[in-house]
């Protein structure tokens, strides 16, 4: 199960009911603790569900209907549409939505640079792929380019001492992204990640910046109008040894 399809089954979920035994929303939400930005969405969705119901159970029933109810003459007529039971509820319903639309603050959208750099560490450890396998370093600009992706990226010095072995043009929240990939030469990975400055709302400084996400270290920095994320997995001395 990818993370489009743990997202339409999690949809379904309802937090405090049986949903939680039914061995497809089980697994989806496995993929969720996995993915950072679908588990982020995960949590929101939840909240929701969660201020629905104790909305839906703050709604009480007169006192005094039961026994208004059974005092009425028993008359048998066929109600107007308009008020039959599943037509009354559905009102209810749909005044309830619409008194909590105003007050209820929609999910952020997990477009910040921190957001960025979980979704490519995430790529990196799980969904790892190459679209392109070469070591020609022309050959992949002219391939990542050809997809919209930043091509014209620069390579630190000490990461242009490996080996070079592929890329891709990835995409984040619509934004082309270049994702190129290195050997350091003990059958680990190291990933560069690529994307435009202006497709987030607060890039990392220029200085670069190391920071552990999950198994993987990352530096990140800004560079002109370009966003650089490098990622890999620890060993002393990792940003030195790759700037």
């Amino acid at each position: 199960m990818n993370s489009h399809e743990a997202k339409a089954s999690l949809l379904l979920y309802r937090p405090g009911t049986r949903d939680a035994d039914d061995p497809e929303i089980v697994e989806a939400m496995d993929v969720a603790r996995r993915d950072p930005e679908l588990g982020q969405w995960f949590n929101q969705h939840q909240e929701f569900q969660s201020a629905m119901q104790a909305k839906l159970r703050q709604v009480e029933v007169p006192e005094h209907l039961k026994a208004a109810l059974l005092a009425r003459p028993r008359i048998i007529r066929q109600p107007a549409w308009w008020q039959q039971p599943a037509w009354i509820a559905a009102a209810a319903a749909i005044v309830l939505l619409l008194t909590l639309l105003p007050n209820w603050r929609r999910p952020a959208v997990p477009d910040r640079f921190h957001n960025f750099q979980e979704t490519m560490v995430s790529k990196a450890l799980l969904q790892y792929r190459m679209d392109l396998e070469t070591n020609d370093m022309s050959q992949l600009r002219q391939f990542v380019a050809a997809k919209g992706a930043p091509a014209d990226y620069l390579v630190p010095e000490g990461l242009g001492k490996l080996k070079l072995t592929g890329g891709a043009g990835l995409t984040w929240r619509t934004n082309p992204a270049t994702m190129v990939c290195f050997e350091r030469g003990d059958k680990q990975m190291v990933f560069l990640f690529v994307i435009k400055r202006s497709a987030v709302p607060d890039p990392p400084p220029e200085n670069p910046k190391v920071l552990r996400i999950s198994e993987y270290l990352t530096v990140s920095w800004t560079r002109d109008d370009k966003v650089y994320l490098l990622a890999g997995p620890e060993e002393a001395g990792f940003a030195d040894k790759y700037l």
